[in-house]
């Protein structure tokens, strides 16, 4: 970003921008509902990691989607670019319909966002390929600080089995 530039719609993605404005929109009281709801998360996942040293889940909820194929399109496009460019992050919180495309994104990254939000480590592991050659990704999750666990972890899995020279068939495209 430049010096002495202040940031506008046209510097963003209009999903990028238009969450800004919500954002913008909520109060302190949001905030803090949100951080207990996340800090009580991560106590529970604390309890869980008491009896536990890693959970395994699937990256995603769905294979691969293509580039582009979760972004908004149509008419809900059309009025998020409009209101974006209005600042209008009310009428945008109320009617634009975020609520479905957030709640479309986290079912597809269903188990991802939890780790990030609480803080536990968490890796990716692609250790499975799907029938169109790309990469199905595990993921391992640690105890909160507990990297080291899961560095160890994936030494031993890439041994038993290797990923570096799997590429997903649009890179082969590519050489």
């Amino acid at each position: 970003m430049l010096l002495n530039h202040k940031a506008s719609y046209k510097d963003f993605e209009p999903t990028t921008w238009v969450s800004a404005l919500v954002g913008k929109e909520l109060c302190a009281s949001d905030l803090s509902k949100s951080l207990n709801l996340i800090q009580r998360a991560a106590r529970q996942i604390g309890e869980f990691f008491e009896r536990f040293d890693v959970l395994l889940t699937p990256v995603l909820a769905a294979p691969p989607l293509v580039a582009g194929a979760s972004q908004i399109k149509g008419f809900q496009l059309m009025a998020m670019k409009f209101l974006g460019r209005l600042n209008a992050g009310g009428v945008i919180n109320r009617f634009s319909g975020i609520d479905v495309f957030a709640d479309q994104v986290f079912e597809f990254a269903a188990y991802t966002p939890l780790f990030n939000a609480t803080g536990h480590p968490a890796m990716s592991v692609p250790l499975c390929w799907n029938d169109k050659g790309l990469p199905i990704g595990m993921q391992f999750v640690g105890r909160y600080g507990d990297e080291a666990t899961l560095f160890r972890l994936a030494g031993q899995l890439e041994k038993a089995r290797p990923w570096f020279d799997h590429f997903p068939p649009i890179c082969a495209k590519l050489e």
